[in-house]
């Protein structure tokens, strides 16, 4: 199983050291991030340098930053060569990890759990803490 992350600048880039400084290095991983000089010729071919290594041997997976952005629309595009290939949008740490965690069980990769811990990762945390507050006060 591959993973290639994708962003606007050195966010992708970032969260995979982020992620490796957690849990450790992460084989078979990559991340790109589109600069101000490149444009989406460029970035196409950089990923699509990375596709090649895997495709077709095994499963690649691919998380953008943004639907709709530039890398966004660049994964979109490749889904049309490489229609076996999964990709998701809304890059964060929480669906590195998760899809870590998979690999390094060796359980097969479930996209709705990766996109799950996405999306539950993102929380309002004074609405959180004030819900744990209410609840002591219940308890008292």
């Amino acid at each position: 199983m591959a993973l290639i992350l994708m962003s606007h600048g050195n966010m992708a880039i970032e969260t995979l050291k982020s992620a490796e400084l957690i849990i450790g290095e992460l084989p078979e991983t990559v991340a790109l991030g589109l600069q101000k000089s490149d444009g989406p010729e460029t970035l196409k071919a950089k990923v699509e340098t990375e596709i090649k290594k895997y495709y077709g041997k095994e499963p690649v997976f691919l998380i953008v930053d943004l639907l709709g952005g530039t890398p966004g629309n660049v994964a979109v595009n490749l889904t049309q060569d490489y229609p076996e290939m999964h990709v998701m949008s809304g890059l964060n740490l929480p669906m590195v990890i998760n899809y870590a965690n998979q690999k390094f069980i060796g359980q097969d990769i479930k996209v709705s759990d990766i996109m799950k811990e996405g999306k539950d990762g993102i929380v309002d945390v004074n609405a959180f803490i004030n819900a744990e507050s209410d609840e002591d006060d219940e308890d008292e």
